[in-house]
């Protein structure tokens, strides 16, 4: 692995993204927020935090470039790239937080900002939320919004001179296991991907105005729906709007788990692939029994909390495509709905979403690889195919995706250790860990809907960073890290 190449492709990424801190200087002029602990009292002082945030990491990303080489790279390099770019560019998203004085530390910034930039929602912010800095709330919808599709994605779509090492990228960081190509080269499909992105985006801001609700909390929204993140300017987040709100976001919510090779086909004009993909009928299955199974324990315990039906529909959708909005206490609900829910955060969304999770279709091949071994224990001479519609899965490609759960529960129960062994009782341990890890944000009991992270440990908080990563990267992206022959130089052919 040339060190380098990967020093100097990071280089060019911070570079990019240094220009998305110009962005929240729009609310915080709108809002006129205060500047009394600055010299430059004409003018919020929150505007000179994040132009200063800008001009560091575009001299950080520029100097890395020079330091660096602007090469094509390899597969290892590329990993490298994902793995290690995630981890820099939370680095610098975490300097508004700090500046600001949003967070006491920079444990707490780097938790914030690595919240964000992975979509998990899960916060570390002093409630209520509206004593914060417009501003800097909405820097973290950007920075889920960005996260949702990929920074890297984003860099693939637009650096016109990555060739092979845009491939490599972006396989390594677009969402799901699984992603064909919708144009011959990556670029173009990079570049289709965000344009469909963008689409919904702007769909959602428009649904949301019409229903009533602000533009500026209509954009906030869009950001962090379509990103899966969840994050709100409310404390109450979006149990702060009418049910009509709550039932167009499920809407793009669901929009948001579902593979975005499915949305293009739609948009123009092939809306039959939805109901072709056997994942996406598996997603909308899984969705309709996990809402049911919550709501019937609800109706069964005689639990009443005021408009049951909707709300038990939107909390299922929520944790399942890993979004992480409320819009009630389900930490207070009856215990089959709270396993439920558990569930429905290691499960996630489809491949190719913008959703956390282990995702649907290798839940769905396990089932069937459950299905096919027991067929081969009756009749051990009958050949028996895993298939997913009328694709034969290969077995390199099922022993991954066996291999992927065996690594997904390893790490789960590693970190449900770690939460205990640091004080946290046992629900709220392993409901963190399997929060952060498949990138949902709220979890139970001391870090459920209704509380922050902010009173955990910072050694609990540095670990669940790592979760983060891990599931934003889905595991093995981000081990090769941290395996010594990843690091051995190889002979690069052009």
């Amino acid at each position: 692995m040339r060190v380098s190449v990967v020093l100097g492709t990071i280089g060019t990424i911070l570079k990019m993204f240094s220009f998305a801190f110009l962005l929240p200087i729009i609310p915080a002029l709108y809002f006129w927020e205060s500047s009394s602990e600055f010299i430059f009292t004409q003018i919020p002082g929150t505007i000179i935090i994040f132009i200063l945030c800008f001009f560091i990491s575009l001299v950080c990303g520029i100097v890395m470039e020079i330091a660096g080489k602007r090469e094509d790279f390899t597969d290892k390099e590329g990993f490298a790239i994902v793995s290690a770019g995630w981890l820099v560019v939370a680095f610098f998203a975490s300097l508004p937080f700090i500046l600001a004085g949003s967070v006491s530390s920079f444990t707490d910034g780097y938790f914030e900002a690595m919240s964000g930039i992975t979509t998990t929602g899960a916060t570390v912010l002093s409630y209520p939320l509206e004593d914060h800095h417009q501003s800097v709330l909405f820097w973290r919808a950007l920075l889920q919004w960005l996260g949702g599709m990929g920074i890297i994605v984003l860099s693939v779509a637009v650096l016109t001179r990555l060739t092979r090492g845009g491939r490599r990228l972006f396989e390594a960081e677009a969402p799901g296991p699984s992603l064909h190509k919708l144009k011959p080269t990556i670029m173009q499909t990079a570049k289709l991907l965000w344009l469909v992105y963008l689409f919904f985006t702007m769909a959602e801001v428009i649904a949301l105005v019409l229903v009533g609700v602000p533009f500026y909390e209509s954009v906030y929204h869009a950001f962090t729906t379509m990103s899966t993140g969840g994050f709100s300017p409310h404390t109450e987040s979006v149990g702060y709007y009418s049910v009509l709100v709550h039932w167009v976001i499920i809407v793009f919510m669901i929009i948001a788990g579902t593979n975005f090779t499915l949305h293009y086909h739609a948009i123009h004009g092939k809306g039959r692939e939805y109901l072709r993909d056997p994942e996406f009928r598996f997603y909308m299955i899984m969705i309709f029994f996990a809402g049911f199974f919550v709501f019937f324990s609800q109706v069964a315990s005689g639990y009443e909390s005021g408009n049951s039906a909707s709300t038990s529909a939107f909390q299922t959708v929520s944790i399942m495509t890993s979004t992480g909005y409320t819009t009630a206490n389900y930490d207070a609900w009856p215990e089959f709905s709270r396993f439920v829910l558990l569930l429905a955060m290691f499960i996630g969304g489809c491949a190719a979403s913008t959703g956390g999770g282990m995702k649907q279709v290798r839940v769905l091949l396990m089932l069937k690889m459950l299905k096919k071994k027991l067929r081969q224990l009756l009749n051990p001479r009958e050949v028996v195919h895993v298939r997913l519609g009328n694709t034969v899965v290969s077995e390199q490609d099922l022993h991954t995706i066996t291999m992927f759960f065996f690594a997904y529960i390893l790490i789960f129960i590693i970190s449900t250790g770690a939460m205990l062994a640091l004080g946290l009782d046992m629900i709220s341990g392993a409901s963190a860990s399997a929060s952060c890890l498949g990138n949902v944000g709220p979890a139970l009991g001391t870090v459920g809907p209704e509380f922050s992270y902010a009173a955990l440990p910072k050694l609990a908080k540095i670990w669940l960073i790592a979760c983060m990563w891990l599931g934003r990267l889905e595991i093995f992206a981000a081990l090769i890290l941290f395996i010594p022959t990843a690091y051995k130089r190889e002979t690069f052919l052009k």
